[in-house]
C-alpha cells in the first residue's frame, strides 16, 4: 500500500492524509448522490453527503470541484468530525474562490450557515458566501473548535442587506482557541454595512487565535458597523494576533467611526497587531480600553522600534 490514497491528487498536496484516509469529490454541476464520490468521474453532489461518508479521526477529505456554479447548503452544516478536512480544487484567488458554498434561497434561520466545532481540520481554497433576504441568517461561520487551520477561505457573510445588519457577521470565533487564519478574506464590499454589522465576532473567551495576511473587506453604509468586536466583557482571553492584515472600507462616503469595537474586558485578554493597515478609518478603537497593542505608531525612543504600544486615540 502507497503512502496516499489511490485517488490522492495534486490539489490535496499538504493535507496530512495517508492510505487510510478517503477522499470524496464534490461536483455541484455534474455530481450524483448516488455516486461513490471517490473520483472525479463518479462524484457527489452535495457537501452534506459526503460530509456524511467522512470518519472523524482518520484525515478524510471532501474535495469541492469548481465550477461555474456552486454548493448549495439546504440546511445548516455542523462540522463536527475531527481531522476532517474542506478543500476546493480551483484557482487559489484571493477573494470569490470559484469552490464555492451557498445557502439556499428558502433556507431560513440558518445563523451560522456553517458552524466548525471540530477540532484539528484544515478549511482551504473555497469561498462560502451568505445573501439570502433572511434576518434570522446572520453569521456566516462560526468557530468554536481549536486548533483549526483556514488558508486561503473567503468568509462572505452579510451578502443581503438583510442580514448586513445589527448581529450579523461573516466570521465568529465563540470559544474558539488556537485557530490559524492564512491568508483568509473576511467579509464583503458588495452591500453596505449597517449599524452593528461586523467581519469578525470575538465572543466566549476566545485565545490565541492567530490571523496571518488576511483582508477584512467591508462596505460601511453607517459608521457604526465595525471590522472586529469583541461581544462582551469576557469575550477573549489572553492574546488573539493579526499579523500583516488590512481592513478595507470601500464606502466612498462612509468613514468608520471605530475599527475594534472592544468593552471593558474583564479578563486580561488583549488584541495584537503587527503590521497591520487601515483605510476609511477615524480611530482603531474609539473607546480606548487597553487592550488593542500595535507596532505601527512611530517610534522615537531609542531602541524600541517595533514594540507594541498601545493604540489609542
Amino acid at each position: 500500500m502507497g503512502l496516499y490514497p489511490k485517488n490522492f491528487e495534486p490539489g490535496l498536496v499538504g493535507l496530512p492524509i495517508g492510505p487510510s484516509s478517503n477522499v470524496y469529490f464534490v461536483d455541484p454541476a455534474n455530481g450524483d448522490d448516488d455516486n461513490k464520490g471517490t473520483s472525479r468521474k463518479t462524484p457527489l453532489k452535495t457537501i452534506a453527503t459526503a460530509y456524511g461518508k467522512c470518519t472523524a479521526g482518520q484525515n478524510d477529505v471532501v474535495a469541492l470541484i469548481g465550477t461555474t456554479s456552486g454548493a448549495t447548503l439546504s440546511a445548516a452544516l455542523d462540522w463536527a468530525k475531527d481531522y476532517t478536512h474542506l478543500v476546493g480544487l480551483c484557482a487559489p484567488v484571493r477573494t470569490a474562490q470559484r469552490a464555492r458554498i451557498f445557502q439556499l434561497s428558502t433556507l431560513t434561520g440558518a445563523s451560522p450557515l456553517l458552524t466548525v466545532s471540530a477540532d484539528g481540520c484544515i478549511f482551504k481554497d473555497f469561498y462560502i458566501f451568505q445573501g439570502v433576504d433572511d434576518d434570522t441568517s446572520l453569521i456566516n461561520v462560526s468557530v468554536t473548535g481549536a486548533r483549526n487551520y483556514f488558508e486561503n477561505v473567503h468568509f462572505a457573510g452579510g451578502g443581503h442587506a438583510s442580514h448586513a445588519i445589527n448581529g450579523g457577521a461573516s466570521l465568529k470565533l465563540d470559544g474558539a482557541e488556537e485557530n490559524a487564519f492564512v491568508s483568509c478574506t473576511i467579509g464583503v464590499d458588495t452591500i453596505g454595512a449597517a449599524t452593528g454589522m461586523m467581519g469578525l465576532l470575538l465572543d466566549g473567551g476566545a485565545k490565541r487565535n492567530e490571523f496571518y495576511g488576511c483582508r477584512f473587506r467591508m462596505e460601511h453604509a453607517d459608521t457604526a458597523a465595525a471590522f472586529v468586536e469583541v461581544v462582551d466583557v469576557t469575550g477573549i482571553t489572553h492574546d488573539n494576533i493579526f499579523d500583516g492584515c488590512v481592513f478595507t472600507n470601500n464606502s466612498s462616503t462612509v468613514t468608520t467611526a471605530g475599527a475594534f469595537v472592544i468593552p471593558a474586558v474583564t479578563t486580561g485578554g488583549r488584541l495584537l497587531l503587527k503590521d497591520c493597515m487601515f483605510n476609511r478609518v477615524t480611530a482603531l478603537d474609539a473607546n480606548d480600553r487597553g487592550v488593542l497593542f500595535g507596532n505601527m505608531n512611530a517610534i522615537t525612543g531609542a531602541d524600541l522600534s517595533g514594540v507594541a504600544v498601545e493604540l489609542i486615540t
